[in-house]
């Protein structure tokens, strides 16, 4: 499966973080991976054209995954956005972060195949 799609995947959890990252790639995807916001923002400066969709945790250290978004959004508007939590979709965090009719949400614990899907939906 060959892509152009580029993916900015921002997860604090490090295994959860490379078992993606890898899931990713051998999909076809390009995956620029972070830990949080900053380190996010630090990553894609010099790529920002190139980023399809971002998959981000809502619960991040410093800007949470809804806020780094928002700030994303402004700059493409057409980004496509996923974001996960562990904290199920009724919870009311999570629908803060849902104000955005493009953006979907994945509950953790997932399956590949389950997060796969929701990219391919996301991005058409």
């Amino acid at each position: 499966m060959g892509t152009t799609k580029t993916i900015l995947l921002v997860e604090d959890d490090r295994a959860l973080r490379s078992m993606v990252t890898k899931s990713l790639e051998s999909n076809g995807y390009k995956v620029i991976s972070a830990e949080d916001s900053v380190n996010a923002n630090d990553q894609t400066k010099r790529r920002w054209g190139i980023v399809d969709l971002i998959l981000s945790d809502i619960n991040l250290p410093g800007l949470t995954g809804g806020e780094y978004a928002d700030y994303l959004k402004a700059i493409n508007p057409d980004l496509k956005i996923i974001y996960m939590s562990g904290a199920p979709v009724t919870d009311k965090a999570v629908q803060q972060h849902l104000h955005d009719q493009s953006a979907t949400f994945l509950a953790k614990p997932f399956s590949l195949e389950e997060m796969n899907q929701a990219i391919r939906t996301a991005l058409g």
